[in-house]
Parts: C-alpha cells; sequence; structure tokens
C-alpha cells in the first residue's frame, strides 16, 4: 500500500505562520521599582525649630523633613528599607572618622541639624513610613513616633520619576503626625 501526502496550499502555509505571531501575548513582566534614597542635612537646625518629621508627597516619591541630633565632627547618614512590602523605614545614624557604625561614639558634643530625605521612585499603593535612629550603644533603633500611613499616587505620562520637586498640576500634600 502506499501513501500519498498531498502538499498544502501556499494560503495555507502563509497563514499558519502569520497566526501564531500576531496573536495575544502574555505582559512582559515588569521590573520592580528600585526607590532610591538621597540624605542630606541641610545645616543647623534654629532654636524654633521643633515638632515631628514632616512628609510631602508627590507623585511616585515622598520627601521626609526633620530634626535629628548630630555627633560634633562625625557625619549623620540615612539608610533606607524597603524590604518588606508596603513599609518605608528610615534608619538615622551616626558615623566617625574610622571607627565601625556599631561602635558608639565617644562623649561628644552634639547639635541639632535639620536633615531631608528624598525617597523614590515608589510603587503605587499604601505605605507605613518609619523613622528611627540607630543606637549603637543599645544595638538597636529606636522609633519615637508611631508609624505614618500614607498613600502614593501613581507617576502619569506627564510626569517624569525624579526626585526633584515635582511638576504636578495638583498641590502636594504634607503630612504631618
Amino acid at each position: 500500500m502506499t501513501t500519498y501526502v498531498r502538499p498544502l496550499p501556499t494560503a495555507v502555509l502563509l497563514l499558519g505562520a502569520i497566526v501564531p505571531a500576531c496573536a495575544p501575548r502574555p505582559p512582559v513582566g515588569v521590573a520592580p521599582i528600585a526607590p532610591a534614597l538621597h540624605f542630606r542635612v541641610l545645616g543647623n537646625a534654629s532654636p524654633s525649630d521643633s515638632g515631628a518629621p514632616t512628609l510631602r508627597l508627590a507623585p511616585g516619591s515622598i520627601t521626609i523633613r526633620g530634626m535629628a541630633v548630630q555627633v560634633e565632627g562625625a557625619g549623620l547618614y540615612g539608610d533606607l528599607d524597603v524590604g518588606e512590602p508596603a513599609t518605608v523605614r528610615l534608619t538615622l545614624y551616626d558615623s566617625l572618622p574610622g571607627r565601625p557604625v556599631h561602635d558608639p561614639p565617644p562623649r561628644s558634643r552634639y547639635r541639632q541639624v535639620i536633615y531631608q530625605a528624598d525617597i523614590g521612585p515608589l510603587a503605587p499603593g499604601p505605605y507605613q513610613v518609619w523613622i528611627g535612629r540607630f543606637d549603637a550603644a543599645g544595638r538597636l533603633v529606636e522609633v519615637a513616633h508611631e508609624p505614618l500611613r500614607i498613600e502614593v499616587e501613581g507617576v502619569s505620562a506627564d510626569d517624569s520619576v525624579s526626585l526633584a520637586p515635582p511638576r504636578s498640576r495638583t498641590p502636594e500634600t504634607f503630612v504631618d503626625p
């Protein structure tokens, strides 16, 4: 017995090649947003400066401005932790030249300074914002306030994701605990 194979028409072959290429594809995975921290000491606090840190919300980012004590001759630094979902942790710590961070600084003079931490880009959604201070002697982070609960808005096509002051048409939101 002989089996004959009939050649397929060219139109069927082309259709078979085009249809899979035009079929809808699953969405490409979006890379997770990796927030960055830009921390700086703005200068000495004045006697009238007081109160808890304030947060400025902008599309896709937040700015924290507060007051802290800084060891004279040391740097005041900030560390960002976003390892837990919907949580932003800012930890302040002192660093003396030539000393590990976990080594308590010697008794020294302190001064009050104003700091600013710009954090972003952040994915839209609710967040708890914790602000703490690393205590090298106790090897722990002290948190003086309850977490602030905020809602970060998404970035529109008109807004660029940057840590510069927002260009949005809506007023910024300030959160004061």
